[in-house]
């Protein structure tokens, strides 16, 4: 019987001994390896065997290897085995019935030894996830069967799996990426889950375009560092919608982790494909999808949608719905059928842009009371309505007016349609309140909002306070300034959050970076946007933050280091350090999370 700490077993097939014997060299310091000279006998060990992977040439005597792969996917006991064509040829079209008869891939001789273990640790990976995936799939639903399946234990596994989404995240020219998510679900097992991804650059792994399981061209290198988001809504509401979108997500992850450099659409046409030879999904399951990535040095967006609505671009005045009818991009659902080629549309983003995605549950909200749908061009008018007051609800598109601008940060637009839509639906949708979030319309809701954000309108100020009390005095009139703003904003509990941060983070500057220094100066930046961001910087020599000692702990109860550190960690909603712990910046969310210390450190598994 195998186990997860058994090295796996390759099963080589090719009529020419040399061949093999290339094969063997370049396999064996990392699996077991078997091998044969025909059809016949492959299939044989196949079935006695049941090897994690198997290397098969097509050009054989007798058997090609094409009918040996048909067979192999015919019988329930090697179905599930990975099949790998080893072959002198490398035309599209054999290709194509290669991956039609179920491989996993191709690999054309002559063959680098690199690439051959490239390519099976890749295939290995994924089967061992989905073997994992497929043991777990049965112990739950005998445990649905048994009815004692826990819905919040499966969301909290789903949480792990994704992570939490990264809010701010530094691109290229001094932009930032924001990311927000609202998801309100009307059932307990809830279908809609989408997640925020950053992906480092660098070489990563090796890009698998033409030839391989996808058979998407390489537009060229993948070296920058990149951010993935995707939001999935899975068929129908029963319990296992939850299962469903935890082996979704696990699976999508899985592909970004071990193959980084893959484009979107060759990403989205794998997952696809493992969905559906895992068994995991029933015929009647399916899911749609709206993945895209954003380059951070050429703010490229590419984007695959699966039978997913729409989403929206807001630049200025003008609001786009992408992609529309008829435009690269747009695709079947995923897990309907394999060895689809999901195609990829592509844009180019620019500072200040916002993006919203969604599920269906928003603009179908009216349909169970008011008895119509929310179109397309509605939303458009919509979004128009809740920024600019402009625009009657028929109205096709807003219209660009001639004042500039107003740039209303893409989480208050997506607050405000929210609201907007549930109340011409006569529905209460509520994301987050003292119970939870609320939401009596017939289906989940998720919005998934970008921005590209500028520091263009950052206010500054230095300071070089004589003593602490000119310091304190100095805070406590910018306090004054903020206060105002912060509640006429919508902010909450400013001085529980904003003083106490704001008070440590300057004292934190003057004392332990500028050492009381009046020459050095205490340099201050602020903007309003998505969150209240308040930096503060120093002239010192810097310092680690992770290395400062932890205050709670009972070792450090007695030492007066690091409760500074402490607090603003505390209260605020996110804190960075930047030039070697010089500067610090904190950001406040309008709506704090009602657990947002654990929610700050809730991590992905990947």
């Amino acid at each position: 019987m195998k186990t997860e700490s058994s090295r796996p077993n390759i099963l080589i097939v090719d009529d020419v001994p040399a061949n093999i014997r290339l094969l063997q060299i370049a396999l064996t310091p990392d699996y077991d390896i078997s091998a044969c000279t025909n059809g016949s006998e492959a299939i044989e060990i196949a079935r006695s065997l049941n090897p994690d992977l198997i290397l098969l040439d097509i050009m054989m005597p007798e058997i090609s290897g094409y009918e040996v792969c048909r067979r192999l996917k015919a019988d329930s006991l090697t179905s599930d085995i990975p099949v790998i064509f080893i072959t002198a040829r490398n035309e599209e079209q054999e290709e194509t019935k290669g991956f039609e008869l179920g491989a996993v891939d191709y690999i054309t001789k002559p063959f680098s030894p690199g690439v051959v273990r490239s390519r099976v640790g890749t295939h290995l990976e994924l089967k061992r996830h989905r073997d994992r995936l497929s043991r777990a799939n049965a112990l739950l639903k005998q445990e649905i069967a048994k009815q004692k399946i826990s819905i919040g234990l499966s969301k909290k596994l789903l949480e792990m799996i994704n992570g939490t989404a990264p809010r701010h995240t530094d691109i290229s020219g001094g932009l930032t990426l924001f990311s927000h998510i609202v998801s309100v679900p009307c059932y307990a097992e809830g279908g809609d889950h989408c997640f925020v991804r950053n992906v480092s650059g660098g070489q990563g792994s090796e890009v698998i375009g033409q030839g391989a399981v996808t058979r998407t061209p390489d537009p060229g290198p993948r070296t920058s560092a990149k951010t993935i988001v995707s939001i999935k809504d899975q068929s129908g509401h029963e319990a296992s919608c939850i299962l469903r979108s935890i082996m979704t997500d696990l699976i999508h992850n899985v592909i970004i982790k071990t193959q980084p450099r893959l484009f979107p659409e060759a990403a989205f046409s794998k997952l696809n494909d493992e969905i559906c030879r895992s068994a995991l999904f029933d015929s009647a399951d399916f899911f749609t999808a709206l993945t895209a990535e954003i380059d951070h040095e050429t703010l490229v967006l590419r984007y695959v949608s699966a039978g997913h609505p729409p989403f929206l671009l807001i630049r200025g005045h003008e609001i786009r719905e992408i992609p529309v009818p008829g435009a690269a991009g747009i695709n079947l659902p995923a897990a309907v059928k394999p060895g689809i080629d999901y195609s990829a549309g592509e844009i180019q983003l620019e500072a200040k842009d916002r993006l919203i995605f969604y599920t269906d549950g928003l603009t179908e909200m009216p349909v169970r009371k008011k008895k119509k749908m929310i179109t397309a061009a509605d939303l458009k008018t919509i979004a128009g309505q809740v920024m600019f007051g402009s625009a009657p609800l028929t109205a096709p598109v807003v219209e660009p007016v001639e004042t500039e601008p107003v740039e209303t940060p893409v989480s208050e637009i997506m607050e405000r349609m929210l609201a907007h839509i549930a109340d011409i639906s006569d529905e209460v949708v509520i994301p987050g309140s003292s119970g939870g979030p609320k939401n009596t319309s017939a289906d989940d809701v998720t919005m998934l909002g970008l921005e590209i954000e500028t520091d263009l309108n950052a206010s500054e100020a230095a300071w070089h306070p004589a003593d602490v009390e000119a310091l304190c005095r100095n805070a406590a009139m910018l306090y004054e300034k903020f206060e105002q703003e912060w509640q006429m904003r919508g902010y909450g509990s400013p001085m529980l959050r904003l003083r106490i941060v704001m008070e440590e983070a300057l004292l934190n500057a003057w004392i332990h970076g500028n050492r009381k220094n009046p020459d050095k100066a205490v340099s201050i930046r602020w903007l309003w946007g998505n969150d209240f961001r308040f930096e503060v910087g120093d002239e010192g020599e810097g310092f680690d933050a992770d290395a400062v000692p932890d205050p709670t702990l009972k070792e450090n109860l007695m030492k007066p280091c690091g409760r500074g550190i402490f607090f603003i960690r505390y209260f605020a909603d996110q804190v960075l350090w930047k030039n070697g712990g010089r500067r610090i910046i904190t950001y406040f969310k309008k709506h704090p999370d009602e657990d947002s210390e654990k929610s700050a450190k809730t991590a992905s598994v990947f």
